[in-house]
C-alpha cells in the first residue's frame, strides 16, 4: 500500500528524483513554510501542517523558509482503495469536492501525530520479514483515524455503494486511456448508467468533472515525461494533445507555469 516513506531536511531540489506519479501523497511539514500549486489551486502551509495530494493532481511545491523539514508518504491509489479500512479513510486522498482544503494546520495534535508518524516510519524501515503482520497498515489506519477525529470535514461521509464503485472504475478507465478522446456515452454504457447520472455522480464524489479529471491525467503524464529526453511536442502528442497552443495553455492553467519552465525547474533535458 505504501510505495515510499521518508523524512527529509535537505532542500527540496535534492529530492526531485524521488518524485512519483499516480500515487496519493501526504506531506507532514514539521518545520518551515511552503506554497503549493495543486491542480491549479494555490495554498500556503506552515509547520506543523499536513498536505493531501490525490493521484493525478499535478502539483508544484515551493519552499518559503530557510528551513524545511517534512515526512513524505506516498500510497498506491488502487491498493489504498481496496485495502485501507475503514474505507472512509481513503477519501482524504481521493474525494476532493469543491472547496476541499489540501492543507491542514495540525498544531493542536502535533505531538500525537509526531508519535504516530514516527511509529509508522520506524515500522516501514524494518525489513519486511521483521515486521509484524499488517503492522504498517494498522499504524497507517491509526494515523489517519486521528486526523479524521481532528478534522472530519477532510473525509467524505458518503456511504460506499454502487455509485462510489462506479466512479472508482471510471477513474481507472480515464487514467489508463487519457490520450484518447473522452466518449461520455461509451463510458455511461460501459457502466450501465445514464450519461447525466454518470457526469453528476463523478463530479459530486471526486470534485472534478470527467473532462477536468481527464485533463489532470494528461497534465500529470506530461509532468512526468518532461523529466525525460523527449521534445515538448512529442510529450504533448503522447498526452493526447494535437495542438501545441492548446497543450501549453492547459499546462500553464493547471500547473502555473509553461512546460518549458517546468522542465527547467525540475531538471529535465532542455529540448523543444
Amino acid at each position: 500500500m505504501i510505495t515510499d516513506f521518508y523524512y527529509a531536511a535537505e532542500p527540496i531540489g535534492a529530492l526531485q528524483k524521488r518524485h512519483q506519479h499516480n500515487v496519493h501523497q501526504m506531506l507532514y511539514v514539521t518545520k518551515g513554510k511552503i506554497s503549493c500549486e495543486i491542480a491549479g489551486r494555490s495554498i500556503v502551509a506552515s509547520a506543523p501542517a499536513l498536505v493531501f495530494i490525490g493521484n493525478y493532481e499535478p502539483h508544484v511545491i515551493s519552499v518559503l523558509s530557510a528551513e524545511y523539514e517534512r515526512y513524505v508518504l506516498t500510497l498506491n491509489p488502487y491498493l489504498t482503495s481496496d485495502g485501507l479500512r475503514p474505507r472512509r479513510l481513503q477519501t482524504v486522498f481521493s474525494f476532493h469536492p469543491e472547496g476541499f482544503l489540501h492543507a491542514l494546520d495540525v498544531s493542536p495534535i502535533d505531538n500525537e501525530l509526531r508519535l504516530l508518524t514516527d511509529m509508522l516510519y520506524r515500522e516501514w524501515l524494518l525489513p519486511e520479514e521483521e515486521r509484524i503482520e499488517e503492522s504498517v497498515e494498522l499504524l497507517l489506519s491509526a494515523l489517519l483515524c486521528r486526523i479524521l477525529r481532528f478534522s472530519p470535514q477532510h473525509f467524505s461521509a458518503v456511504a460506499f455503494g454502487r455509485s462510489e464503485t462506479t466512479v472508482a472504475s471510471v477513474r481507472r478507465v480515464l487514467e489508463c486511456n487519457f490520450s484518447e478522446r473522452l466518449n461520455l456515452d461509451a463510458l455511461a454504457e460501459q457502466h450501465h448508467i445514464s450519461r447525466y447520472h454518470l457526469a453528476h455522480t463523478f463530479k459530486r464524489i471526486t470534485g472534478y468533472s470527467l473532462k477536468e479529471y481527464r485533463l489532470l491525467c494528461q497534465i500529470s503524464y506530461a509532468c512526468q515525461q518532461l523529466a525525460e529526453e523527449k521534445t515538448v511536442g512529442e510529450i504533448a502528442e503522447a498526452a493526447g494533445f494535437h495542438d501545441m497552443s492548446n497543450f501549453s495553455r492547459a499546462f500553464k492553467e493547471t500547473v502555473g507555469m509553461t512546460p518549458t519552465e517546468f522542465r527547467r525547474k525540475h531538471g529535465g533535458a532542455e529540448r523543444r
